[in-house]
């Protein structure tokens, strides 16, 4: 199995150790272009209203949903993310049609999307470019619902998670070589398919756990897997815990107790070794049902016995009268 490595710490732009020169920084008061914004209980609501370029930031004590209403987002300026989530900030990101996307223009260092705050992801289609940039990079709190997380070259991530990050749903595709899902703190998958496209043959494994980190611990409690060189990577200490959930590859290393893993038509599934197989109702009725009305050919049988024993008495009686 291939190891891989990460390099943490994504920037949010290129260009944070330098002034921000020709960063078009947008906020949620003060947005434009095709991106219509409205405030309603101190929730403001964002929606796309076709394609747009736009370099946003939820600030401190904002709580932002966002529809991509089936549209693309893209970054404004080269070396940004195209989204910020700044700490203490809040985004929901949905799609009503669908088919709405958040990508970056260029290749860089930049994740696609930086949360440090607290992220929602319902739907779209978040992916990136960029040598080991990541489509997401969370530090702050992160659960998954719905989308998709991807990639369009090698060497970039699906998901880096140095925060706290919680799986529901939503898909994972490993499109390229690095892991879809890059954990250095703690995550929980509840849910959720995790795959490898179609021909996609050099990749890494489909999920790396950094456990040569002290905060990286992984706990797997249902999801779908399928991968190609196997689908987990644990580097140094074992956290990661699996008790749910389907595999295309046996994980048995990395069982919670009391769990074993079986086959079944080509899948890998979980089985809780520690309970006793139950005897279905219906076969309990026929075991009972048994017991009380024995079977016809017992009842037969019975009478073929009874008959054979009253000819030997009728013989043995015949011949004393003899």
């Amino acid at each position: 199995m291939k190891k891989l490595q990460i390099v943490l710490g994504l920037f949010v732009c290129a260009f944070m150790v330098i002034p921000f020169m020709g960063v078009k920084a947008i906020n949620v008061d003060n947005i434009g272009g095709n991106v219509t914004s409205e405030q309603k209980d101190n929730v403001w609501y964002l929606t796309l209203k076709g394609n747009d370029k736009q370099d946003i930031e939820i600030r401190k004590d904002e709580t932002v949903i966002l529809d991509l209403n089936g549209f693309n987002l893209t970054n404004y300026t080269d070396g940004c993310s195209t989204i910020w989530v700044q700490n203490g900030g809040t985004l929901t990101i949905v799609d009503s049609k669908g088919t709405g996307t958040i990508k970056k223009l260029n290749a860089s260092a930049a994740p696609t999307i930086k949360n440090d705050g607290t992220l929602v992801l319902e739907g779209g289609l978040i992916s990136s470019i960029g040598e080991k940039s990541a489509a997401l990079n969370n530090a702050g709190d992160l659960t998954v619902k719905g989308g998709t997380i991807t990639t369009e070259a090698d060497n970039v991530f699906g998901l880096v998670n140095e925060g706290t990050t919680v799986i529901e749903g939503g898909k994972f595709i490993q499109a390229h070589n690095f892991s879809a899902l890059n954990n250095a703190s703690k995550m929980e998958i509840k849910g959720g398919e995790f795959a490898i496209s179609e021909g996609n043959t050099g990749a890494y494994s489909l999920i790396t756990n950094q456990g040569s980190t002290s905060t990286a611990s992984l706990e797997v409690t249902g999801g779908t897997f399928n991968a190609n060189k196997g689908v987990f990577f644990n580097e140094g200490e074992d956290k990661v815990t699996v008790s749910g959930g389907s595999y295309s590859h046996d994980v048995s290393a990395y069982l919670a107790d009391g769990f074993e893993m079986k086959e079944e038509n080509g899948e890998f599934v979980l089985v809780d070794s520690s309970v006793t197989p139950e005897v279905p109702e219906g076969s309990k009725d026929e075991v009972k049902d048994e017991a009380e009305n024995p079977k016809t050919s017992d009842g037969i049988v019975m009478v073929v016995i009874g008959l054979a024993v009253s000819a030997v008495v009728a013989i043995i009686a015949h011949k004393k009268l003899a």
